[in-house]
């Protein structure tokens, strides 16, 4: 069940963020593939809305304790955005399916 641009907006997903060459960047980049792929599985509007609370809090974390920047408005516009295009098409495919 994916969009045409499914792919192409989990990668865009998972580099949104700017994550440090450090080790404790590395560790932050893996966590947050792993929240990325829960948006990219996501099989329902609860489970992506799980899945986007899990990224929201994370990336505000990052923020609070200094380690990603907090002007960086990109980011978070394409991390809503594509959160909203799957939700679109997960609403799509419930309605056209009548679930």
């Amino acid at each position: 069940m994916n969009t045409p641009d499914t792919r192409a907006d989990f990668y865009t997903l998972i580099n949104a963020p700017k994550f440090s060459d450090a080790p404790a960047g590395r560790r932050q980049m893996k966590r947050w593939q792993l929240i990325a792929e829960d948006i990219y599985k996501s099989t329902s509007i609860d489970a992506l809305l799980e899945a986007r609370g899990k990224a929201e809090g994370y990336i505000h974390g990052l923020v609070d304790a200094g380690h990603l920047s907090t002007r960086d408005t990109e980011r978070d516009y394409l991390i809503l955005s594509i959160v909203q295009r799957r939700r679109e098409f997960l609403q799509k495919l419930l309605n056209e399916y009548g679930y």
